[in-house]
């Protein structure tokens, strides 16, 4: 009779090139992924047809701090925006109620009165530079700190060029 010995230890397997291959893809992918980024066009607020305004949208500012490059300013009619005389505020704004209508907003995307509020202006947030762009513009941010709000607060504020 033949005995078989049945041993519970298993040969160690070589997983050096399987390791390998894990780390070729992984570069390939990260190096497809890093082309595809760079090819991507810019998004800028105003008329993508007048690039020579991007360094001045880039520059922007306010009391407050950056405006950022005009990628996500509202444009704002003349229904949208008025003077007023209060003591820290001398203009209001009619923005969206929510950072996800701000995102619609700024995508083209028509709002409904009732999507929309009256928000205060504060001084610090107006921008004194000239304004290249003619038009009225609006930067809003729907954060407190660090945590996320649904209350619009208006970074900078542009009146248009005929103020």
């Amino acid at each position: 009779m033949k005995r078989i010995l049945v041993s519970s230890v298993t040969p160690k397997e070589n997983y050096g090139p399987h390791i390998s291959a894990c780390y070729l893809i992984v570069r390939c992918m990260l190096a497809i992924g890093l082309m595809l980024t760079m090819n991507l066009p810019s998004s800028y607020g105003h008329d993508a047809m007048h690039p020579e305004l991007n360094p001045w949208f880039a520059k922007l500012r306010s009391k407050s701090g950056p405006c950022c490059d005009g990628s996500d300013a509202l444009h704002l009619r003349d229904v949208e925006w008025t003077t007023q005389n209060k003591k820290e505020s001398h203009y209001r704004v009619m923005v969206p109620k929510t950072a996800d209508l701000y995102r619609s907003a700024s995508n083209g995307q028509d709002m409904k009165k009732s999507d929309t509020e009256w928000v205060d202006v504060p001084d610090d947030a107006l921008v004194t530079d000239p304004n290249l762009d003619h038009s009225t513009l609006v930067w809003v941010w729907y954060s407190s700190g660090f945590q996320l709000t649904n209350q619009p607060h208006i970074r900078c504020f542009m009146p248009g060029a005929l103020t």
